[in-house]
């Protein structure tokens, strides 16, 4: 969930900021219904409104939905907003819309249940002839020589810091990518495109795509920048593929990604690469690889690099931890899930909070020694789980 402040940070992106705009008053009508998804602190719902349209349902599970509420009605528009406290998967809408708006995608729109919660609005809200927006995101691809990047991944595990060996941690980092500024100077071969996502076609939520480049300098190649090119309507939108940063605002939240290989490559002009990169939802989120083949001048017998990495190796599990998991095995409750069992049977059974903090702290006064302390740990089960 984002902070307030990570909301206003989105709203101060002037890149982002002035898409929506330009591409809401090229679609919104005074006859317009719009639904907007994930409507945070309800930047977008409001422009639809102050652009004209008759009907706004704004949806968001996270808290900020009572600033966007008080936001509505400072501005007069609480008349013609209605708010959704919810995971836009668990509402129903009285009406079909005209225009779906959302930006849940993240730097990159595999993000937890973005692909799915776009397929599910667009099947059960938009009315025939309706429009999506984003109508599209273009993933861009490029090999990059990033030493600077390359450090924040490996250096604190390679250099033996306080005369001690901390490459255990290597293997993490390095099956992590994250958010960078990559510019035309790190660029080893010009950026491809490597896919689009149709958000009115696409019924599947995962990656499996294939890039090639012939290094068209010489250079010491790191791993590679990945970014989008968000297209709201035709011929408007913003990006943060990897050759864009020189033209990004100071504001923008939208950023490429990197992602770093296991050990940097020297490349020659003509040296070819070839990555597979795939993105598989499981459970709440996706698991990322990237297997990569370099060949010298593109000769299949002049190897110069092979790697296979994925975020599954940048999270630390105990063999303990994976066990759990297993089909085979037969859980038992440790205290934590018996606090919780508790809570909620006798939820169940329509009981007062305080009557249940007062149960909770009898069963586990090591946990809770006072009531307050059951009562605070109650009432956020309640929150979460209650009607």
């Amino acid at each position: 969930m984002y902070s307030i402040a990570e909301y206003g940070a989105m709203i101060a992106d002037t890149a982002r900021m002035d898409a929506f705009t330009r591409a809401l008053r090229r679609v919104i009508t005074t006859d317009s219904v719009v639904v907007d998804i994930g409507t945070g602190t309800g930047i977008l719902a409001l422009l639809a409104c102050q652009l004209g349209a008759r009907r706004v349902h704004a949806i968001e599970p996270n808290d900020a939905i009572h600033v966007a509420r008080a936001a509505a009605a400072a501005n007069g528009y609480s008349d013609r907003i209605e708010f959704l406290q919810a995971l836009s998967t668990a509402v129903t809408l009285p009406e079909r819309v005209h225009l779906i708006v959302s930006d849940i995608g993240g730097l990159l729109p595999w993000l937890q249940h973005h692909v799915t919660t776009i397929v599910d609005a667009r099947t059960r809200f938009l009315a025939p002839g309706g429009t999506l927006m984003p109508r599209r995101d273009v993933l861009w691809m490029a090999l990059v020589e990033a030493p600077e990047l390359y450090r924040r991944h490996a250096e604190p595990w390679d250099s033996r810091a306080y005369g001690l060996d901390l490459t255990s941690g290597r293997q993490q980092t390095i099956n992590t990518w994250r958010p960078c500024a990559i510019t035309g100077d790190h660029l080893l071969a010009p950026p491809i495109r490597v896919t689009a996502v149709d958000y009115a076609e696409i019924t599947r939520p995962n990656l499996d795509v294939v890039a090639r480049w012939t290094a068209s300098r010489a250079g010491t190649a790191h791993g590679f920048g990945a970014g989008i090119e968000r297209v709201l309507i035709d011929a408007v939108g913003f990006s943060n593929a990897p050759d864009r940063e020189d033209r990004l605002p100071p504001d923008a939240i939208y950023r490429p990604v990197f992602f770093p290989w296991s050990s940097p490559v020297v490349l020659d002009v003509g040296d070819t690469v070839r990555v597979k990169l795939r993105a598989v939802l499981v459970g709440d989120d996706y698991v990322w690889s990237w297997k990569t083949h370099v060949l010298e001048q593109g000769l299949s017998d002049r190897v110069k690099a092979r790697f296979d990495q994925s975020t599954l190796w940048g999270i630390p599990l105990s063999a303990t931890e994976l066990h759990k998991r297993s089909a085979s095995h037969v859980p038992a409750l440790n205290e934590d899930g018996s606090i919780v069992s508790l809570t909620l049977e006798l939820m169940r059974r329509s009981m007062p909070l305080g009557e249940i903090a007062r149960q909770v702290s009898e069963q586990f006064p090591s946990r809770f020694p006072n009531w307050q302390g059951a009562l605070t740990y109650v009432s956020d089960l309640s929150e979460r789980y209650s009607r």
